[in-house]
């Protein structure tokens, strides 16, 4: 007998008790859900869109409530720090406290909304009238100051007198391009029932996401102890210690980028609107809105920028265009080493080269949203790696100089 259990304390066989069977229940249990999964991709797949649009105006609520409490935190601890503290013992500002703030960032958004929406659309819409309109008048244009080029330059014009390019054909195909993308528009407000039903559809889930977002904001505080009570009284403790860090460092990482980025791109849009007016370059206020949104995409945001404001100024003056992509390579330069230091610093802890790769991917992965979300995601995860493989090279007592 005691052979026998000699032999298996050297191969290695576990006591079963109670820890033992549930985690060996568990993992029977997820290897089950985990081969049904793979056996049933389709299958799995429409679950999980089922499943994720009963939740979506509960998650989108919740990603409304994220974004908002970045305002709505400043309001209440930067806009109304003197009166917290003179007011510190009161049981009624601590009660109008937080409903104030909340009402200040609900008018500060739909104002922010109300002038996209009031100023920059009726721009957008009188210019793509003008762009449609003034496509034939731009390519002669073209052709002449090609035609001028070509006298100055006899070289270039040899050159380019070897190459046919039919002026009527490429007018003719502009010209159908507008007359399709307005017929198209005159097709889609054609199936009223389907733009109805999809109306509606979006209406009642941004609605409710909405709400939900006010409902989180107004009692976040409340919300978290329950969190972690239910937390706490079904989970181990030093799992849930573990869960929670990682959502402090998840919830300051995000944070500080959107407050950041938000920042720094309201800077530029508005270097950007002074610099058009001072150098007279058209489409000023369209390209500067335009300019402050793709700044909030890292890298390839203002590489967007550059190509749709050059191409929007090239329909009026190609010289002008030009003009434009030096004045905003300029821009970007003190933007870069300037601004987006001050501003935004090393809050989010990305390297560089971490970054570029965290906008590839998350780009290729998600598209325009997952370049918004790529950049703090990384530097989470590379913040936990970090620390994960400090601890293991300390444990492991791995000579300092091999690492170095």
């Amino acid at each position: 007998m005691k052979w026998v259990l000699s032999l298996g304390e050297r191969i290695g066989i576990v006591e079963f008790n109670r820890q033992n069977t549930k985690q060996l229940m568990f993992l029977i249990a997820f290897a089950i859900v985990l081969f049904l999964a793979l056996m049933n991709l389709r299958y799995a797949s429409d679950v999980f869109w089922w499943i994720f649009n009963i939740f979506k105006p509960f998650l989108l609520g919740l990603a409304f409530a994220f974004v908002a409490n970045v305002p709505m935190k400043a309001i209440e601890t930067r806009l109304f720090a003197g009166i917290n503290r003179k007011y510190a013992n009161s049981k009624t500002w601590k009660h109008i406290r937080r409903p104030l703030c909340l009402i200040l960032t609900i008018v500060l958004i739909l104002g922010l909304i109300a002038a996209i929406i009031f100023q920059v659309m009726p721009e957008l819409l009188h210019t793509f009238e003008t762009l449609i309109g003034n496509t034939p008048t731009f390519l002669n244009q073209l052709q002449i100051w090609i035609q001028d080029l070509g006298k100055n330059f006899p070289k270039i014009q040899q050159e380019l007198s070897q190459i046919q390019i039919d002026w009527s054909s490429i007018n003719r195909v502009f010209t159908q391009m507008g007359q399709k993308v307005v017929s198209s528009f005159s097709d889609i407000m054609g199936s009223t029932i389907t733009v109805a039903t999809n109306v509606f559809s979006g209406i009642f889930t941004f609605t409710m996401g909405c709400i939900f977002a006010i409902y989180t904001l107004a009692q976040k505080e409340k919300l978290q102890r329950q969190i972690r009570r239910l937390l706490y009284a079904y989970l181990p403790e030093k799992k849930v210690d573990h869960f929670l860090n990682l959502c402090r460092l998840t919830n300051s990482t995000f944070s500080h980028f959107i407050a950041g980025q938000c920042t720094e791109a309201c800077i530029l849009g508005f270097l950007c609107f002074i610099g058009m007016n001072i150098f007279h370059f058209p489409y000023s206020s369209l390209i500067s809105v335009f300019v402050a949104f793709m700044a909030l995409i890292p890298i390839f945001g203002s590489f967007f920028s550059a190509v749709i404001g050059g191409l929007l100024i090239l329909t009026v003056d190609p010289i002008q265009a030009i003009y434009y992509v030096i004045f905003f390579l300029i821009l970007q330069q003190l933007e870069g080493n300037f601004i987006y230091p001050h501003v935004v610093g090393n809050s989010v802890g990305l390297p560089p080269i971490w970054v570029l790769l965290a906008v590839t991917v998350g780009g290729n992965s998600m598209g325009l949203v997952g370049m918004l979300l790529s950049i703090p995601l990384g530097s989470v995860i590379y913040t936990l790696l970090r620390k994960n493989i400090s601890r293991r090279l300390t444990i492991s007592k791995i000579d300092r100089k091999k690492v170095l």
